[in-house]
């Protein structure tokens, strides 16, 4: 079990180092991105698979969003990796369930991640984007401080943002928002 361990932390840092790189090259202006258009209900299942075997007691699914659901532009390894990032800053920062969600407006799509901790106080919402600034709410609990940063840079540099608010049942919910051209009427 500890050979799995330390496999496991050393993928961690892996990835770290990874994202560390993507920082880097994103200060020079040069990360590198696939878009492709993307169902983002399939995103989302897609993440919740991949990232279930983390806490299968925890992780939920939200019910199919109702109605009609436009395709995002997003590179999607990329878009794994902020979801990822946010579902394991959740299951760290929370101790109940962490549900995955798609909602979509007229011109925005925003996938959630949603937890049932204690919630991102709105004061320290900026602060917690920035490099290597965790807020209030982590004492006690480990990580480097760059998956929300991170998961900003990805998200604009794919032309979407990272937002914070409040889960409906207390807590926070991440949001990554993805604004939808709507295409011209046809002539």
């Amino acid at each position: 079990a500890k050979v799995a361990l330390i496999a496991a932390e050393a993928e961690r840092l892996g990835e770290l180092v990874t994202v560390m790189l993507d920082l880097a090259r994103s200060d020079a202006g040069r990360l590198t991105l696939e878009l492709e258009p993307l169902d983002p209900e399939l995103v989302v299942l897609d993440a919740y698979e991949r990232l279930q075997s983390l806490a299968p007691a925890r992780l939920r699914l939200a019910p199919p969003f109702e109605g009609e659901m436009p395709r995002i532009t997003a590179d999607a390894e990329r878009l794994h990796q902020c979801l990822a990032a946010l579902v394991d800053n959740a299951l760290g920062y929370s101790v109940g369930t962490v549900q995955l969600a798609v909602s979509a407006l007229s011109d925005v799509v925003t996938l959630h991640v949603r937890d049932q901790g204690p919630g991102i106080p709105e004061g320290e919402r900026a602060q917690v984007l920035e490099r290597f600034v965790r807020g209030s709410t982590s004492i006690g609990t480990r990580g480097s401080g760059i998956g929300l940063a991170t998961v900003k840079l990805l998200m604009e540099a794919m032309q979407g943002e990272l937002r914070i608010g409040d889960a409906p049942e207390g807590g926070a919910d991440l949001q990554l928002r993805f604004k939808i051209l709507v295409p011209p009427p046809a002539p």
